[in-house]
């Protein structure tokens, strides 16, 4: 081969040589940054479902802690693959309301600005790195649980305008059979009743001018929702002495009035509310066929005492210590019989009405 020969084909390689070079210059791009970077995880991210149970529709609570700086233009979440995600965005409205201790409402939060399969898009605002910011979504039916499982995963991602990723954190949570436990308690009938003393003396002989008894108390405290009742019966509808043979008749007649005993003589009981418990819900009262025969409205008057039980007192509702007095009277003739062993017995009882 003639050197001119050997020049051509050296020509020819050098130019085949510079041809690759300019070919890999051209068609391999400059190094960028942007395109290997990734993005960062929240400081802390979590979702919480308002209900884990298994095909459960059910609202939640979105939380994230920022920690890249950037200006966020929207956040996405991503939920766990076999949750049913409503497709319409409008149905995706938040609330800032009740979130967790420490956490800011979430700039910019509103409803969903787009739905893609598992992916709800909400918009936001420039969000402070360091903070953690929350928000609720609601609506009818935006999410229903899978089947039982754990480990149901998905992303939570705040991206810029661009759109790129800005941080994103992968979180899990679990689906339950159920989620809710049934509290079960009682509380138990409660009554309690009580007479201050078991006797009862009038206070000076008896004499034509009425005369009245110390008084006995009756205190009932009870939970029952409607109160209680009280009644009372007498031995013997009279103050009555063996050894004279001779009795103080009870004055009147059962009618739901008192009798007074300024324009007659006899025996009456009268039963006077002393206290009407502020705690509770019962207000005690001496209505008609319920203590309107003993509510005497002065110191001669009461009620017609029987031998049957008759109704003193109630009260409709709860009570902590519901006080009656019961005060006996008593007003004689001239020519009542002398003797020192005068005497009845009053039986009085209570019912709380459960």
């Amino acid at each position: 081969m003639n050197p001119r020969e050997k020049d051509k084909q050296l020509s020819a390689r050098i130019l085949r040589f510079g041809f690759i070079l300019i070919f890999v210059f051209v068609t391999t791009p400059l190094y960028d940054p942007s395109l290997r970077a990734q993005a960062t995880s929240f400081t802390q991210a979590y979702l919480r479902l308002d209900r884990m149970k298994a095909s459960t529709a059910t609202g939640g609570t979105v939380c994230a802690k920022p920690v890249t700086t950037a200006t966020e233009a929207d956040v996405k979440v991503v939920f766990p693959t076999g949750f049913t995600v409503n497709g319409t965005a409008g149905n995706w409205t938040v609330t800032t309301t009740n979130l967790p201790s420490g956490a800011s409402a979430w700039l910019g939060i509103g409803t969903a600005t787009a739905v893609s399969s598992q992916t709800v898009t909400f918009p936001s605002s420039d969000l402070t790195v360091g903070t953690l910011y929350c928000f609720n979504f609601t609506g009818t039916s935006t999410l229903t649980t899978s089947s039982a499982g754990s480990s149901k995963t998905g992303t939570i991602t705040t991206t810029t305008s661009a759109p790129a990723d800005i941080d994103l954190t992968s979180y899990a949570t679990a689906v339950v059979s159920d989620d809710q436990i049934v509290v079960s308690a009682v509380v138990p009938a409660i009554f309690t009743f009580a007479l201050s003393a078991n006797t009862d003396s009038f206070t000076g002989n008896l004499s034509t001018t009425t005369t009245s008894t110390t008084g006995v108390t009756t205190t009932v405290a009870t939970n029952a929702q409607a109160g209680w009742i009280q009644w009372v019966k007498s031995a013997n509808a009279a103050l009555s002495s063996s050894t004279a043979s001779a009795s103080i008749a009870t004055a009147g007649t059962v009618d739901n009035s008192p009798t007074d005993l300024a324009s007659t003589t006899g025996y009456v009981l009268d039963v006077d509310v002393t206290t009407d418990s502020g705690t509770g819900s019962g207000t005690v009262t001496q209505a008609s066929n319920y203590g309107a025969e003993y509510n005497g409205t002065n110191s001669t008057s009461g009620g017609t005492l029987s031998t049957t039980f008759q109704p003193i007192a109630a009260s409709d509702g709860t009570t902590d210590g519901d006080v009656l007095t019961l005060t006996e009277r008593a007003k004689i003739s001239a020519v009542q019989a002398a003797a020192s062993d005068y005497t009845d017995t009053l039986t009085v009882v209570a019912a709380g009405r459960f």
